[in-house]
């Protein structure tokens, strides 16, 4: 009588099959199924599966792994530009120009025994600015001058800025205004008036007007383009690039000089929105690739 259920067979056939099993256990294996048609198609099922062939390809793999690495990478690349983009306006923030008004305690001006000009600012003033011409008799030299301190010199205390010799070669200065931010008329604080009708008025620069006003209209062509060409996918993604630039432009503008886009130092300017808007662009670009992969995903 045959007392072995199919259940301790059934345990036994994967052994059997890996010819793991003693000889009294193999000669008690095939005694049942020579007997039993279900363990014997429970065998066969074990066979076919080990006949089935290992999957050697390893491309899939690949495919994933290149994948999450760009991911990766676009998330890396993402991060820092938006950590550069907070960090460069942190620092345009804190050494923007605060324009002081004259007063004797911001600069004075002295002339020495040998005819040199001199000017002095106090420990409060972080940097300066002047402009020069030539006076109408073309005797003499006139300046226009004005100091800022910067969030960042406050908080560090740099120190004074060292005496300034405006005419080291022996000019003659007719005379120094002191140039105000709020349109009032510039402060004569060294020489002769020269405006004896009633003054001049130094206004801020207007410049980078032109480069916003051509922005916007490189923007506006670009989104009638978008238009025309929504249809073909391809030119419809390149142009949105394209708008990008001088939308960051604009976006930089307003996030360094604000509405009014006026400036009393122009290159410094110019150089800070330049940078704020490559970053702009940046995040602006890494940010779309993603979202279209994601789109046609």
């Amino acid at each position: 009588m045959n007392l072995v259920s199919c259940n301790v067979i059934e345990d036994l056939i994967p052994l059997y099959v890996e010819d793991m099993l003693s000889e009294d256990s193999k000669k008690l294996v095939e005694a049942h199924l020579d007997k039993c048609e279900e363990c014997r198609g429970y065998l066969e099922e074990l066979k076919e599966i080990d006949k089935l062939p290992i999957e050697t390809d390893t491309e899939p793999l690949r495919k994933i792994q290149k994948t999450l690495q760009k991911k990766k990478w676009t998330t890396t690349i993402l991060t820092t530009l938006i950590a550069l983009f907070i960090g460069a306006l942190s620092v345009i923030y804190i050494t923007a120009p605060k324009y002081l008004p004259y007063s004797e305690e911001v600069v004075t001006v002295s002339e020495t025994d040998n005819g040199l000009v001199l000017l002095a600012f106090n420990e409060e003033v972080a940097g300066y600015n002047f402009q020069s011409y030539t006076t109408q008799n073309g005797e003499g030299l006139v300046y226009h001058l004005i100091g800022w301190s910067t969030t960042w010199h406050d908080l560090t205390n740099t120190g004074e800025i060292d005496p300034i010799v405006l005419n080291s070669n022996g000019e003659e200065v007719e005379a120094v205004y002191y140039y105000q931010t709020n349109e009032t008329a510039d402060q004569l604080v060294y020489g002769k008036e020269q405006h004896a009708d009633g003054g001049i008025i130094t206004l801020p620069r207007l410049s980078l007007n032109y480069f916003s006003v051509f922005a916007m209209i490189v923007f506006i062509l670009c989104i009638g383009i978008l238009f025309t060409v929504h249809s073909t996918k391809t030119y419809f993604h390149r142009m949105i690039k394209i708008s990008g630039i001088p939308f960051s432009y604009l976006l930089a503008q307003l996030l360094v000089t604000g509405w009014e886009a006026t400036t009393y130092s122009l290159v410094r300017d110019f150089t800070a929105i330049m940078l704020v808007a490559v970053l702009l662009y940046g995040v602006f670009w890494v940010g779309y690739e993603t979202l279209k992969k994601r789109s046609l995903n």
